[in-house]
């Protein structure tokens, strides 16, 4: 319906969170170019991930581009010098004959010889319908760099997973290792003699970062920093000239174009991050996990997400877990809103196939957290895993929450910050419990099924997932503030936000109409008002101890779970 509504509205741009879900769309496009056989659409994501010549390892965006633009400049890329001769009736039956967005971008390179991304914005610029990742329409210059010289305001924008408007730092969050920033240091000394100003500068940002605490995003004082817009473009300027002696450097070596294509320097990435904050309403924090300190630049401000949405002529946004109205309205600011429930449609609800257990016994909650609670929690996880077939995904409400409670199970994939769903998907033979953190990639990300059916026969909530109290919650909360009453915006920013991770957990479980699942909700909380107003999950079974729990269990494995 929303592709057919942006069909009709044309030019569209219909964003998705991650490549994966490009993928659905593509195909829906090339289903509905049989009724509509002049309706040209084209695909974009990120650049690096679609070079061909970038064949292993990982280069970041920062570096790519400046990396991309040095080699095309000097006409040492082949690909991009094929892609000016390519025209648009060369791509269009590539990307109708192609399974998903992988299988287009490697049959662009393989059959054309072209460079998929320059060929496929090519293309873009004559389509109705463009498909793109998220920061091709929420990041300003990235719809420029793609769209060119066109504005905002004349095209129509669908955006999918649009429940990631709540929390800004969802959409825009940009996160590097305090090693990042030493290596930064060394590569000013090394490729340019010194900068006494950046390193001066680069010096005390690693001191601030090397006693960022244990738990939580701190915010950094960037005014004791003496970090103004001055310095933030000398550093930029320095690092863009680090970035050409080192591949100037690698090319006089005579080093193989697909290595120079992906060589990195950390000061790229370290200016990009701290570039951020010419817009004030970004901030930087620091934090810690495990041994490595790491600094973030993220939006605190809805007004970020609003004044991008109030630029284009024409919005859909689209979620199994929308946020209430009253929330856009209010928090975001976008007055125009309209609501369409499709279940009220037609469309059958996820909900009717689920059952739901509520376990009053267990409860993440600061103050009770410590092994006994961590044990008890473990025990009931086993008996899902042990008395459940197929897949028991299981999401805690940290990292910090799920690597105490597994520490006792001993088994089954663990998500970590770096885990993507091509790993989860490899060991899927090996195990079928699976630990996941609450709005990560494996929690809002993931389809596994088989033949359509969903592969997942029970979502375990093991805690509420509600965000940790610490500088960016504070932040976000007081700019809130400044538009709603104070209690509030604390409602949005703990109750719905836990509510929205929550549902989009259970949403893994039901991907079709004959899908059943099991959600178990693992902690007491869960009967608070202030979360059920925007639970979905009425019905559910409130279970008091272990035992009234393996007998439930038991029963609806039996009767109930496929």
């Amino acid at each position: 319906m929303a592709i057919s509504l942006g069909i009709s509205r044309a030019p569209t741009i219909h964003s998705v969170r991650t490549r994966n879900e490009i993928t659905p769309v593509l195909r829906d496009l090339i289903l509905l170019q049989s009724k509509f056989e002049d309706l040209k659409f084209s695909l974009i994501y990120s650049a690096h991930s679609m070079c061909p010549l970038i064949r292993s390892g990982r280069v970041e965006p920062e570096d790519f581009w400046v990396n991309c633009q040095f080699l095309r400049g000097l006409g040492r890329c082949d690909y991009f010098e094929v892609s000016k001769n390519v025209g648009v009736g060369d791509v269009e039956p590539i990307i109708r004959s192609s399974s998903n967005h992988v299988s287009v971008v490697r049959n662009i390179a393989k059959i054309l010889k072209s460079c998929p991304y320059f060929t496929l914005t090519k293309l873009a610029l004559q389509s109705d319908y463009v498909v793109v990742t998220y920061p091709y329409v929420f990041v300003k210059e990235f719809f420029e760099s793609l769209f060119q010289e066109r504005s905002m305001a004349e095209y129509s924008l669908i955006v999918d997973e649009a429940h990631m408007i709540v929390d800004p730092a969802t959409i825009y969050s940009y996160e590097i290792p305090g090693l990042r920033v030493r290596a930064a240091i060394d590569e000013v000394v090394k490729y340019l003699g010194g900068d006494a100003v950046i390193e001066e500068f680069l010096i005390k940002l690693l001191k601030v970062v090397e006693s960022s605490p244990a738990n939580g995003l701190r915010l950094v004082d960037c005014n004791g920093l003496n970090l103004d817009e001055e310095l933030l473009n000398h550093i930029a300027t320095t690092a863009l000239e680090v970035k050409k002696t080192v591949l100037k450097e690698l090319l006089r070596r005579g080093v193989p174009i697909p290595l120079v294509m992906g060589s990195k320097v950390a000061i790229t990435k370290v200016a990009a991050l701290l570039l951020r904050l010419v817009d004030g309403r970004f901030k930087l924090f620091t934090y810690r996990y495990g041994g490595e300190h790491y600094l973030v630049t993220t939006a605190v401000d809805h007004e970020v997400i609003k004044d991008i949405l109030s630029s284009y002529k024409y919005v859909v946004m689209m979620s199994g877990t929308p946020p209430p109205e009253e929330f856009v309205r209010r928090a975001v600011g976008l007055e125009e809103v309209a609501y369409v429930d499709v279940l009220e449609l037609g469309a059958k609800s996820p909900y009717d196939n689920i059952a739901v257990l509520l376990t009053t016994q267990l409860t993440s909650k600061f103050e009770v957290r410590g092994e006994e609670i961590y044990t008890l929690y473990s025990k009931y996880i086993d008996v899902v895993d042990v008395l459940i077939r197929n897949v028991k995904l299981i999401i805690y409400p940290s990292y910090e929450v799920m690597s105490n409670i597994v520490k006792y199970l001993r088994r089954g994939f663990v998500e970590r910050r770096d885990t993507t769903i091509e790993d989860l998907l490899k060991s899927l033979n090996r195990n079928t419990l699976v630990h996941a953190v609450a709005g990560g990639k494996l929690c809002e990300g993931i389809e596994l099924t088989r033949n359509g059916r969903s592969l997942i026969s029970c979502v375990f909530i093991a805690g509420v997932p509600y965000p940790q109290e610490d500088d960016y919650v504070r932040e976000v909360i007081r700019r809130l503030a400044l538009k709603l009453p104070v209690v509030e915006g604390r409602d949005y920013v703990y109750n719905l936000n836990a509510s929205i991770k929550t549902l989009q957990a259970v949403g893994r479980s039901i991907r079709s109409e004959g899908d059943s699942a099991l959600v178990v909700l693992g902690d007491r909380r869960f009967l608070y008002k202030g979360l059920r107003k925007y639970l979905a999950l009425r019905n559910f079974k409130l279970i008091k101890g272990l035992e009234e729990f393996k007998f439930y269990i038991e029963r609806l494995a039996k009767e109930f779970l496929p």
